[in-house]
C-alpha cells in the first residue's frame, strides 16, 4: 500500500516529535539529582544550637564530625538549628531564626516537655540525650514506613514523591507536608561578644532555608528551591515528610548538591 503525501508528513512529524522528547528526558535526566531513601525510616537528626551559647560548641564539632561518617544521607540525615533566643545575651547569631526556635517549642509543646534547651537534639522526633556515646546507626529496628523520593535540577525545580509502605500507618489519613531543608556546609565565625566572645565558631549541616508543602494528590509535590542568603563552602538538602501541622519525621532522604546547582549557565 502507498502511503498519501499528508501521511507521510504526519509519520514523519511523529518521529521528530518523539525524538524532542527523548533529547528532553535524556538532557533532564543528565542535569538531575536523585536523593531517596528506603522503605525503613531514616532518622533525622536535628541539633538545636547557638552560637550564644557557651555550652553548643561540642554539639557543633559532633555535627562536624558527622560529614565523614559512612552512614551519612543512607542511615541518617542531620540538621543543625540555630535558635535566637540567646541572642539578647551579647551575641547575634548570624545563622539564628525565631522559625526555628518556634519549632523547638512546638516540639516540646506535641512531646509535653517543660521546657527547651541547647544544644537540644532529637532523633526522629524523639529527644536524644544520648548522642555524645552514639555508635554507627543502624535500621535493623526502624520501622517500615515507605519510601521517598526526591530529585531536583540545577535549576532548582525539585519534585517529590512519597509511596506509603503497605503496612498502612495511622497517619496515613492526616494528611502528609514536605519540609525542604538546604543546609550551608563549612561556615565559620568569629564571635567578638558574649558567652563565646574570641572563639572562632565552625558550622556544618546548618539549615539556611526551610519550606514546607502541604500534601498534593497522590502524595506528590513539585517546587522550587531557592539559593540562600548565606554563602556556604558547600551545600546539602535535606528533606522529610511529617503529618500536616505537626513536627514529628516519618520518612527522610537528603545529599549533597551539585555545584552546578544556581549557577549562571543553569539558569532557563
Amino acid at each position: 500500500m502507498q502511503l498519501k503525501p499528508e501521511m507521510i508528513f504526519i509519520l514523519r512529524s511523529l518521529n521528530s516529535m518523539k525524538l524532542v522528547l527523548l533529547a528532553l528526558f535524556i538532557s533532564h535526566s543528565a542535569s538531575a539529582q536523585q536523593f531517596a531513601s528506603g522503605e525503613k525510616q531514616v532518622p533525622l537528626i536535628e541539633l538545636y544550637t547557638s552560637e550564644g551559647c557557651s555550652s553548643c560548641p561540642p554539639a557543633d564539632r559532633w555535627m562536624s564530625e558527622l560529614t565523614d561518617h559512612e552512614d551519612l544521607w543512607s542511615g541518617f540525615v542531620p540538621i543543625a538549628l540555630h535558635v535566637d533566643y540567646w541572642d539578647y545575651i551579647g551575641w547575634k547569631d548570624p545563622f539564628a531564626s525565631r522559625e526555628y526556635s518556634q519549632r523547638q517549642r512546638q516540639i516540646a509543646a506535641e512531646n509535653k516537655e517543660r521546657t527547651v534547651y541547647t544544644p537540644g537534639v532529637r532523633k526522629a522526633g524523639d529527644e536524644w540525650r544520648s548522642w555524645r556515646l552514639w555508635g554507627s546507626p543502624t535500621l535493623d529496628d526502624s520501622p517500615e514506613v515507605g519510601g521517598l523520593k526526591f530529585d531536583v535540577n540545577e535549576s532548582g525545580q525539585f519534585r517529590a514523591d512519597f509511596e506509603l509502605s503497605e503496612i498502612k500507618p495511622r497517619f496515613s489519613e492526616r494528611g502528609l507536608q514536605l519540609n525542604v531543608a538546604v543546609l550551608g556546609l563549612g561556615l565559620s565565625t568569629d564571635v567578638k561578644r558574649g558567652e563565646n566572645r574570641g572563639k572562632t565558631l565552625e558550622h556544618d549541616f546548618v539549615v539556611l532555608s526551610l519550606s514546607r508543602i502541604s500534601s498534593a494528590e497522590k502524595l506528590r509535590w513539585n517546587g522550587t528551591i531557592d539559593k540562600p542568603v548565606i554563602e556556604a563552602r558547600r551545600y546539602a538538602l535535606a528533606a522529610w515528610v511529617s503529618e500536616k501541622g505537626r513536627t514529628k519525621p516519618i520518612q527522610s532522604t537528603g545529599g549533597y548538591l551539585s555545584k552546578q546547582l544556581w549557577s549562571e549557565n543553569s539558569k532557563r
